[in-house]
């Protein structure tokens, strides 16, 4: 496990294998007091926060500038849905990692597969988000750029475009 400061999120890449399936990127982070609920566990609204810290840093780790101009003008990706099922619960303090891939890209679309462990690796809680590639003026799907496609082919390999087509 990578050391996590108490105060940022650290990240790392390379393949690590969760129940068959490949994993090439990591964000590892600690539970916030801001974090938690009354009961003392991550409140499960939090994941979602998780969730898109662990795809911006894929973005950013993919060589695809983020800052606040870029995000709001130039990456037009959109949360279309998210699906998490929890497991154990996270507590403050706890150290967490969030192992993140691309499962699939079809035209104006693309998944994310999430698997949020303990630093024990304990299964916390695993999701799935599908993003859609928007057109800034007409808000309307629009196909994922081939810069993009290219980057995540190149970190990925091809798992994520065995079943593209045209579909959204």
């Amino acid at each position: 496990m990578v050391p996590v400061d108490t105060n940022e999120a650290t990240i790392d890449r390379g393949p690590t294998e969760i129940n068959g399936i490949i994993f090439n990127h990591r964000l590892h982070s600690r539970v916030r007091s801001y974090d938690v609920d009354r009961l003392g566990i991550v409140h499960n609204a939090v994941y979602l926060y998780w969730l898109e810290a662990a795809r911006i840093e894929y973005f950013r780790n993919l060589g695809i500038p983020i800052d606040r101009q870029s995000f709001v003008t130039k990456h037009r990706f959109v949360v279309a849905k998210t699906e998490i099922e929890y497991f154990t619960p996270a507590q403050f303090d706890d150290v967490y990692t969030v192992f993140t891939r691309v499962s699939f890209v079809k035209k104006s679309s693309f998944g994310f597969d999430h698997s949020i462990r303990h630093e024990n690796g304990t299964l916390i809680a695993s999701a799935k988000s599908i993003l859609v590639h928007l057109n800034p003026a007409t808000h309307q799907p629009e196909r994922i750029p081939g810069s993009y496609r290219d980057l995540i082919l190149q970190f990925e390999g091809d798992a994520p475009f065995a079943g593209e087509s045209d579909k959204a």
